[in-house]
């Protein structure tokens, strides 16, 4: 404990620290409550003198934090500048939620292997939500993970030395020569050596480090270490994945979290989540999920010409050839005066139709009364495809497996 509480002020109120959670390059994590009393943590960039370089990573890891919404990535609930008692220099501070411990506490306490691959499968999503938002970690270590037992919740924290896009970058940061960025233990070949790429392979390395240390109590180096199948028979498949993830040339190692899953797959399918950008929120969601618009709001009616015999109506947006064939395919509806929704043609945000002069309106009438109906086929339609894809994709997986399965057992079987 702290033996003074540390206030910290932002423009949405102020946060108490009572207690030291941790310290270390990237500043310190505090422990505390917010206005309300709920607990929180605190991250300070502290230091008597904080570079610029640790300024630009801190704000550009606040404003990825921040944007993330996923649920294996810590959130930043607030933000601000913190000024010491008697200094004259502001420390900029993030607000997150608080965890009950951290990987390392959960490794040194023993975890059943169901336990493991559950937290283990969180932690693949996560580390996948970040590389699909164009984030490279670059320093995972079982200090970074943070864990809530009560939640039975996983979430990546300390982003501050990983690689982002452009489009992500607040500011241009540069790594320079004599900066050793990652922990050496978790580090992968490339980021011991200057001038080498460091991309999602080295985090795909990391994890397979975390994988068998997870279920062994080991960090693998070398050759001749514990592995999985000595300690979990059930989670033996997990090995040759482990093997391959920890490959000293990155282009050797699975390309993708998403190909690492697809191996997991195979054994475990249940437990994998695929996921996905979606296309409405910018956010990272299961594959399954459906992400077009046009499924879940239809589309408005904001115009209407007629003009011998032709019955123009526009949309406040271009509608997909799926929603198309909702609409033409819908079911129940009510048609009027011969004119039914087979009938018109589509081109962006344009319907069209023939009909006569004392049918314009109640056609009109009659297509706003179809728009909702046609999303809600729409959506159905997505719904029953994404099923049909996961049933395809399990099923391809099943007959891998008893492929692998039969390689196996019959080269065990032959003698030389």
């Amino acid at each position: 404990m702290l033996k003074k509480p540390i206030s910290f002020e932002t423009s949405f109120g102020t946060y108490t620290a009572t207690e030291i959670l941790g310290q270390g390059g990237a500043g310190t994590v505090y422990g505390g409550t917010d206005p309300d009393d709920s607990p929180i943590a605190v991250k300070l960039l502290s230091g008597e003198r904080i570079s610029r370089d640790k300024r630009k990573r801190f704000q550009n890891e606040i404003a990825f934090l921040s944007q993330a919404k996923h649920s294996n990535i810590v959130r930043v609930l607030d933000h601000g500048l913190h000024v010491p008692n008697g200094s004259n220099t502001s420390q900029p501070f993030y607000v997150m939620p608080r965890y009950t411990e951290n990987l390392r506490a959960c490794i040194g306490a023993g975890l059943a292997p169901d336990a493991v691959f559950r937290l283990f499968s969180q932690l693949l999503n996560g580390v996948e939500a970040a590389h699909l938002s164009g984030v490279v970690h670059r320093d995972l270590k079982p200090e970074n993970i943070l864990v809530d037992r009560q939640k039975n919740l996983v979430a990546i924290a300390d982003f501050g030395v990983a690689a982002f896009t452009d489009e992500l970058l607040i500011t241009l940061v540069e790594t320079q020569a004599n900066q050793r960025l990652a922990n050496f233990q978790y580090a992968a070949p490339e980021q011991r050596s200057r001038g080498k790429i460091v991309g999602p392979p080295a985090d795909i390395y990391a994890l397979g480090l975390m994988l068998n240390e997870l279920f062994t109590g080991d960090v693998p180096h070398g050759t001749g270490f514990k592995q999985i199948g000595s300690v979990a028979a059930d989670y033996a498949f997990l090995d040759d994945i482990v093997s391959s993830m920890m490959r000293q040339n990155p282009a050797d190692r699975p390309e993708s979290i998403a190909v690492l899953k697809a191996s997991i797959e195979k054994f475990k399918a249940e437990a994998i989540t695929i996921q996905k950008i979606d296309r409405i929120t910018n956010t990272v969601i299961p594959e399954g999920a459906i992400d077009d618009p046009l499924a879940f709001e239809p589309p408005k009616l904001v115009g209407a010409e007629w003009d011998n015999d032709q019955l123009t109506l526009t949309l406040d947006r271009s509608v997909s050839q799926g929603w198309v064939l909702a609409l033409h395919n819908m079911g129940n509806y009510s048609s009027v005066l011969g004119v039914d929704p087979q009938r018109f043609s589509f081109s962006g945000a344009k319907a069209s139709v023939r009909c006569q002069e004392h049918a314009a309106q109640p056609v009109i009438d009659h297509f706003k009364q179809w728009l909702p109906r046609a999303t809600e086929v729409y959506r159905a339609r997505l719904e029953r495809e994404a099923d049909n894809k996961r049933r395809e994709r399990l099923e391809k997986l099943r007959i891998e497996k008893e492929a692998e399965e039969r390689r196996l057992r019959v080269n065990r079987s032959l003698k030389v």
